[in-house]
């Protein structure tokens, strides 16, 4: 595969100043650092997002919501969120949003496009949640809606926790189709997907795989979607701290094969989104979002 097929978007500000915290902060510049380390992908263009505006967060999030948090203050709109609130951590976000906003104008010439960045599903329109104060998924998609209202996107949500912000958001848009495969048993409370599986905990590489088979077939019958957006997260990984998921490092390599072969096979684009990874040495997290990367990327 030419990097004309895959395109490939980062921005320093991804990265957050969190000493201490469970989320790895600094899993987006490690992740870049390795692609430039790779005798392949180091040659490969890598373009920079703009910030989102406040108009393009607005086709998703309430304008009361947005004015807390750029007012940086705790309030029963922000108070959700388990990160800190400042000026840096919105910057980081609305950066994170361009990139995916980004990526999604970039499926108009390129096969695949993957934002080192993103997959923000727990932000609700008018709260934070989890690790996401801006949904950066639903803005994208709610962006093309302005220039083609009747656009079909899909959403294959492959993260640990369920994607109940995107669920939410789209629950009476028959123009979305929302998929999430996570544990059951674990954050958050769950919404209502158009294709939820809770999976057990200890589930192992063979039953993942079958049941994330078989759920695309599924899909495949109901909805033809026109892109995809998938968020890949690290999470499902055995060695996770915040899940009880057995998923080996070589079975998420055939879970991203499995989603790229998809998309290839409908000739659909896809939108490729970091999302959640959690895993006791972050090292495994960035070589699982590294083997994202590649697997998009192969030739």
């Amino acid at each position: 595969m030419s990097s004309q097929d895959l395109a490939l978007i980062y921005h320093s500000l991804y990265n957050l100043d969190l000493p201490g915290h469970i989320f790895p902060a600094h899993k987006y510049s490690h992740l870049y650092n390795r692609l430039k380390r790779d005798p392949i992908f180091s040659k490969w263009d890598v373009l920079l997002p703009e910030r989102a505006e406040e108009h393009d967060l607005e086709l998703v999030h309430t304008k009361e919501y947005l004015n807390d948090l750029f007012s940086y203050e705790h309030t029963p709109r922000t108070m959700y969120s388990e990160l800190p609130l400042s000026r840096s951590i919105v910057d980081s976000f609305c950066y994170g949003v361009g990139g995916t906003v980004l990526a999604s104008k970039l499926t108009n010439k390129h096969k695949f496009a993957f934002n080192m960045g993103g997959g923000y599903h727990h932000s609700f329109p008018d709260r934070a949640e989890g690790f996401c104060y801006l949904n950066d998924i639903a803005i994208a998609i709610r962006k093309t809606k302005e220039t083609s209202p009747n656009h079909k996107a899909l959403i294959v949500d492959l993260d640990l926790h369920q994607g109940n912000g995107n669920s939410y958001i789209f629950q009476y848009d028959d123009k979305v189709f929302t998929f999430s495969m996570h544990q059951g048993n674990i954050y958050p409370k769950k919404e209502n997907s158009n294709l939820d599986v809770h999976l057990e905990a200890g589930t192992k590489d063979d039953q993942y795989l079958t049941l994330l088979y078989d759920s695309l077939q599924q899909i495949q019958k109901q909805f033809q979607p026109e892109i995809v957006y998938y968020l890949a997260g690290a999470d499902p990984y055995e060695d996770d701290s915040l899940g009880e998921l057995k998923v080996s490092m070589k079975g998420l390599k055939e879970r991203d094969r499995m989603i790229k072969k998809y998309c290839s096979e409908q000739s659909v684009p896809c939108v490729i989104t970091l999302a959640g990874g959690y895993a006791r040495d972050s090292k495994d997290t960035v070589e699982i979002h590294f083997n994202t990367l590649a697997a998009f990327g192969e030739i």
